[in-house]
């Protein structure tokens, strides 16, 4: 790869075929940066420009050129003062040339992926829940394909993993939709509706309704402060003129479940994350009111980066979890 061989045989004025020919002695090797020049030089004619997207000097353009067509002992330019074209030899070799120099592009870009695969280390900040219900099952098929990567996992709020990217502690975070953040890029992965979660004893699952005015006075266990899903609850019902009143806040809605179970409280948590519990009785769900809230899921990375194919894999297994445990809230809905 990034070798073409030629016999020393003249062709001027057109690309003879017989410089390729099979068993005839290879005596020139064409070096990959004077294919690069005449590609380029091809495409811009002009070696002042191609001097600059290659960041050479012209002279060095030149002398790559000039160079090439030795090797080949082909004219591979027409040149005047004014004008520069390309010759019928040139006109042959260009698509030749393209076609290696794509060759070389797609091996450098395989073996650095089967380097990535082979070692390398992915920070991750996430929210409580995808750190517990969602990453478990996409590490295990994330592993099967980078079996050297080490994976460091930071449980964090949105503001938090908002921070840690642009000190680039982390490479990206995967949680529910933060507030807009200059430098920052959200990627959505998966959307649920939240809920009112209480105990089947509860009076609000027994009348089977919640009474708006009964909202504000309820016990109810929220996210904590600074988490996305706290402000987006918020924001809901601030919108309906209620103000909340929490009874306890806690980061980890599994915890905010176990709440629930004990009748300590009303929680606001996402039907999958109860389906279980609400099948064997233990737990009811209740709408918010007539408006659905929609949760987003999705990863948080820096706009000026590109994720790599490490995590590029990583995300879109996660991105199958959510997706699966979401639709499995639909399906029991349904049944």
């Amino acid at each position: 790869m990034g070798e073409l061989r030629a016999d020393q045989q003249s062709c001027r004025g057109g690309w003879n075929r017989s410089c390729y020919a099979e068993g005839s002695p290879m005596r020139t090797t064409l070096e990959i940066r004077q294919l690069e020049a005449f590609v380029t030089t091809a495409r811009t004619l002009n070696m002042a420009q191609t001097a600059v997207e290659l960041r050479l000097t012209p002279s060095g353009v030149s002398r790559s050129l000039k160079t090439l067509e030795t090797e080949l002992g082909c004219r591979l330019f027409e040149r005047t003062t004014r004008h520069m074209a390309l010759s019928p030899a040139g006109r042959e070799l260009l698509p030749r040339a393209e076609e290696i120099l794509a060759k070389l592009r797609e091996t450098q870009e395989l073996l650095g992926v089967w380097g990535e695969r082979r070692d390398g280390r992915l920070r991750l900040g996430v929210a409580e829940t995808v750190g517990q219900f969602v990453l478990p099952p996409a590490l295990r098929e994330f592993r099967e394909s980078f079996p050297g990567h080490t994976v460091t996992i930071e449980v964090c709020p949105a503001e938090k993993a908002a921070e840690l990217l642009a000190e680039s502690r982390i490479d990206l975070a995967l949680l529910p939709e933060p507030a807009p953040r200059g430098g920052m890029e959200f990627r959505q992965l998966a959307e649920d509706d939240l809920l009112f979660v209480v105990h089947p004893l509860h009076p609000w699952a027994i009348a089977r309704r919640v009474p708006r005015e009964a909202i504000s006075a309820a016990r109810l266990v929220l996210p904590a402060s600074g988490h996305a899903t706290r402000e987006l609850v918020a924001d809901y019902f601030r919108r309906e003129g209620i103000e909340l009143k929490p009874f306890v806040e806690v980061a980890n809605e599994d915890a905010i479940k176990s709440f629930v179970r004990l009748d300590l409280g009303v929680g606001i948590l996402p039907r999958w994350l109860v389906a279980e519990e609400v099948e064997q009785g233990l737990m009811a769900t209740l709408p918010l009111g007539r408006r659905r809230l929609r949760r987003r899921w999705g990863v948080l990375h820096l706009a000026s980066r590109e994720l790599g194919f490490a995590e590029s894999l990583l995300v879109s297994l996660c991105r199958n979890v959510l997706r699966e445990l979401v639709a499995r809230r639909a399906e029991n809905e349904r049944l």
